[in-house]
């Protein structure tokens, strides 16, 4: 992919900025403080007409996260109580090679999100499973941080020229390189923050601001 014509680029595709070599990660070139680690998740739906009780159609997270899909936002107040609401919980943390079964994977979510709604996982349906591979960041005195700012090449992005002109380094994909990425479940709630703050960076040049 040619990105010569953009006068920026952020990277912020998740595992795959480094599984699709958008960043090289060998011997020369280091990769991020992160781990590629697999989660998988579930779409489930459920019924007033199934429970006289009802959930609220808020986001939730405490270790995992229950959040209503756009399909059910429209239920809050509707007279419509056979319409079935539809929320995604997640997400499983998997390091082994062999992924998790559905039915593992349905004891793990609801051991650790029984007590957020216990109402969906009494009533409600495992509609779908999805899968992905997020790119977690080593742990700190912080706990996980996101790793957001601009991409440095360790010893020499830039080479020089003859005529001693930067000479841009064609390991990586763009000289004014950007990166939005580790954000792990919290990206649910602070991700417009986060995108605010990179854009005053680089709109301002500087990641202080």
């Amino acid at each position: 992919m040619d990105f010569s014509k953009y006068d920026t680029v952020v990277l912020s595709a998740g595992s795959g900025i480094l599984t699709d070599n958008l960043i090289k990660c060998d011997e020369e070139h280091p990769p991020f403080p992160v781990h590629l680690v697999r989660g998988q998740s579930m779409e489930m739906s459920f019924s007033q007409r199934e429970s006289n009780e009802s959930i609220v159609n808020e986001a939730m997270l405490c270790g995992k996260y229950i959040s209503p899909l756009q399909s059910s936002a429209v239920l809050e107040g509707s007279n419509e109580p056979n319409k079935r609401q539809k929320f995604v919980v997640g997400a499983s943390h998997e390091f082994q090679e062999i992924p998790l079964t559905p039915s593992e994977l349905a004891d793990e979510l609801k051991s650790r999100s029984y007590s957020l709604a216990p109402h969906l996982w009494d009533n409600g349906t495992i509609d779908r499973l999805t899968m992905g591979v997020r790119v977690q960041s080593h742990r700190g005195k912080f706990g996980r941080m996101p790793i957001i700012g601009r991409y440095s090449m360790l010893d020499g992005q830039y080479e020089t020229a003859a005529d001693g002109a930067a000479k841009y380094d064609d390991s990586i994909v763009h000289p004014n390189l950007w990166i939005f990425t580790g954000l792990s479940s919290r990206g649910m709630i602070y991700h417009a923050l986060f995108g605010k703050w990179l854009a005053d960076a680089i709109v301002n040049n500087n990641e202080e601001v």
